[in-house]
């Protein structure tokens, strides 16, 4: 037989109190190879690839449980009788067994095997989970089941020629089995199904199955009550000469003590001072020792000797029995240092606040001393800031006072300081280890408050940018408070000064025009009789700061300026109206103007639009395009054809404008009128007479001519009847 194998992990804890199991935990991780040889050809070899067991118990409760084997093997093995010897050879391809949370769920097995000699056959064995459902018990109670096929086979080749002594016929078994997956119940299999092998099934119901039973608790063990030290009990730290005392922590193991001697000893190669005694049991039982007498690990046993007499005659001492037992300390984990020559005296590497700052007049911080040792045996720290009266200050390390992580070497004491002292201050810190007190210097800044803003009042609440606003503002200090002042140069405006009236510093400022709409914080600029300044856009009233009260700056709409004709790339008066032929082209140019930018321009000019555009609005343009003459000049413009259907005289349109803040003109700023002057036919302008001017003068001189050529020819008539 042999056997080898990994132990990855074992890990075993109990706590009993009062009788009564409060914990209990076991962790298994392992791995192995096992086989067996009898030495006449019959081994069984398995591999464990996976063997875990994990449960654990807190004050009567599973918490935990996952158990699991997983492997496989090979098996031979020889059948000798009398009349027939057969070899017998098989593998086990997988075995898996696992539970967790208390359930079932893997329960796999696999057989495969021959044999051979004076008989031939194979044979195998399957078991596995197939199907989960719901399933009824002999009283029709329904339960969840997991359906476990379990299936047998051997089969025969070849049987033995002669007498023998056993039956050799094949045989097959195939069981379906509905087991509820709880590991701690009883009689789990609620249902057995036997299939025949012409394929009818019977069933079987076994009575009372399953049995619901709890998984048991643990129970608490009186052996694991003794301490792993066996005598415990209050005894002093530091031991001298002629001390006695009795250990009486363990009520099984009373031990009088008398302290014999100081003496210098070495524990794990470090020097130390021991204190040598002997001890009494009472009876024939007795102890001695030493333990050590000096540093952290003071009263721990160093080294002790247990001994026994148990007599077994009256008379005699052959038959005196003895039980000897020795401890010694093998190995010191921690500390590193366990001696006064051993240790490194502790250093401070810096000091702060964690905040940054602390102020004066009542602010809270939290002072941070980083501390190096080497030895890791820091005890205590304490800071003097006596200077501005807060006396001795102890510092943490442990999580408390406002410490962040335990042990990270950076103590930490949450100080309030409500002076008016400022200004760089001389602090001693005092740092202790197990074995010596360091004080080191180091300077500590405390940064002047700056003036609380306590109230802020606007009349009126509700303007539009260039309204002039009232403003009263209330503001302490323990300094006093020197100036205030309305601070809008960072959106374009002035520092409007305040005046003290009474207490309360008031003035009025100008809503600069950089402001954008809506309930806008108005920065105060505030400075102490100190030289401290704050831009304070909080109050103080009720001790901590809140928003202040906000100025509503109200929008305006876009302002509509100049609206111009321009025709031909001049400005013109009126629009021109052709009698007929083409339209003729015009460009109209409105001026907006809007602080906070305008996203949308547009106009509706009734019959001047495109056919069917009448009542649309239409988009005009500040980009140079589309006639636009100069990109982004706040001009904004629109191309029109003017045609000859179009009626003489004045017509009105509309213009609107729309911010970013989505403000728009309103109806009774959106007019414009224009006016249209109807062109006769191939004129340009100007009055009929004057633009047929020179036709007029011609029709004349002929008329002229005519009458002329008229009188002379009359003249002449007249003559000659007189002749």
């Amino acid at each position: 037989m042999g056997g080898f194998g990994q132990l990855s992990s074992f890990y075993w804890e109990t706590w009993d109190e009062d009788d009564r199991r409060r914990l209990q935990h076991l962790q298994l991780e392992a791995n192995a190879t096992l086989r067996l040889d009898s030495g006449t050809n019959e081994y069984f070899s398995f591999d464990l690839d996976e063997f875990r067991i994990l449960e654990r118990w807190e004050d009567g409760i599973r918490e935990d449980q996952h158990s699991l084997i997983l492997g496989g093997g090979e098996f031979g093995f020889l059948i000798d009788d009398e009349f027939f010897q057969v070899e017998v050879n098989g593998t086990i391809p997988v075995i898996h067994f696992e539970s967790l949370g208390g359930e079932t769920v893997a329960e796999t097995i696999r057989v495969d095997g021959d044999y051979d000699g004076d008989a031939e056959g194979s044979f195998g064995l399957i078991r596995r989970i197939v199907d989960s459902g719901s399933q009824e018990n002999a009283t029709g109670a329904m339960f969840e089941v997991d359906k476990i096929e379990n299936e047998f086979w051997f089969n025969v080749s070849a049987t033995p020629i002669g007498p023998i002594t056993e039956e050799w016929e094949a045989e097959h078994n195939l069981t379906y089995e509905y087991t509820v997956p709880q590991i701690d119940w009883g009689s789990r299999t609620i249902r057995y199904q036997y299939i025949e092998d012409n394929g009818t099934s019977n069933n079987e119901y076994p009575e009372s199955s399953p049995i619901i039973l709890q998984a048991p608790q643990p129970e608490a063990n009186r052996i694991f009550e003794n301490h792993i030290s066996r005598e415990t009990g209050a005894a002093p730290e530091i031991l001298v000469p002629g001390d006695s005392f009795a250990l009486v922590g363990n009520d099984a193991l009373i031990l009088s003590v008398d302290v014999m001697s100081i003496v210098d000893g070495v524990m794990d190669g470090h020097n130390v001072t021991l204190a040598e005694w002997i001890g009494d049991y009472g009876g024939d039982a007795y102890a001695s020792g030493s333990v050590v007498n000096e540093g952290p690990l003071a009263g721990l046993l160093n080294e002790v000797h247990r001994w026994i007499e148990i007599s077994f005659s009256e008379n005699g001492s052959a038959d005196d029995l003895a039980f000897v037992e020795h401890q010694l300390v093998d190995r010191v984990l921690s500390p590193s240092v366990i001696s006064e020559e051993e240790n490194t005296p502790p250093s401070l590497l810096s000091v702060g606040f964690r905040e940054g700052r602390l102020l004066t007049e009542g602010d809270s911080a939290h002072l941070e001393a980083l501390v190096y040792d080497f030895d890791t045996d820091v005890t205590a720290v304490s800071v003097d800031l006596s200077e501005i009266g807060l006396g001795i200050v102890e510092l943490s390390d442990s999580g408390l006072l406002g410490d962040h992580t335990i042990h990270d070497d950076i103590w930490t004491a949450k100080v309030t300081y409500e002076g008016l002292q400022h200004g760089v201050i001389q602090a001693s810190l005092e740092i202790e280890d197990f074995w010596v007190s360091v004080v080191e210097d180091a300077n500590i800044e405390i940064t002047n408050a700056a003036p609380r803003m306590m109230s802020l009042q606007f009349s009126p609440d509700s303007v539009v940018r260039g309204d002039i606003v009232d403003v009263t503002v209330t503001a302490v200090d323990g300094h006093g408070v020197d100036s205030a002042a309305v601070d809008l140069l960072g959106v374009g405006g002035e520092l409007s000064q305040l005046a003290e009236i009474e207490g309360e510093w008031v003035g009025q400022f100008t809503v600069p025009t950089g402001m954008s709409p809506g309930e806008r914080s108005i920065p105060i600029r505030i400075t102490d009789g100190d030289g401290e300044t704050v831009i304070s856009m909080h109050t103080h009233s009720g001790g901590f700061p809140v928003e202040a009260p906000r100025l509503t700056i109200n929008n305006e709409a876009p302002i509509i300026g100049d609206v111009l004709v321009i025709r031909d790339g001049e400005t013109v008066d009126t629009v021109h109206v052709p009698s007929n032929g083409d339209p003729i082209t015009h460009l109209l140019e409105v001026a907006i103007e809007d602080p906070d930018g305008v996203s949308s321009a547009q106009a509706k000019i009734g019959r001047l639009a495109p056919i069917g555009s009448s009542e649309t609005w239409l988009l005009m343009v500040d980009d140079g395009t589309e006639g636009d003459r100069v990109a982004g000049d706040g001009i904004y413009s629109l191309l029109f054809d003017v045609r000859t259907t179009l009626p003489e005289g004045n017509m009105t349109i509309e213009v609107r404008a729309t911010d970013t803040y989505l403000s728009t003109t309103p109806m009774n700023e959106q007019q414009q009128i224009l006016e249209l002057e109807k062109l006769n036919s191939g004129g340009s302008g100007g009055s009929w007479v004057t633009d047929n001017s020179m036709t007029l003068i011609a029709v004349g001189l002929v008329l002229l001519l005519l009458i002329g050529v008229t009188a002379v020819a009359i003249s002449i008539r007249n003559s000659e009847s007189e002749w």
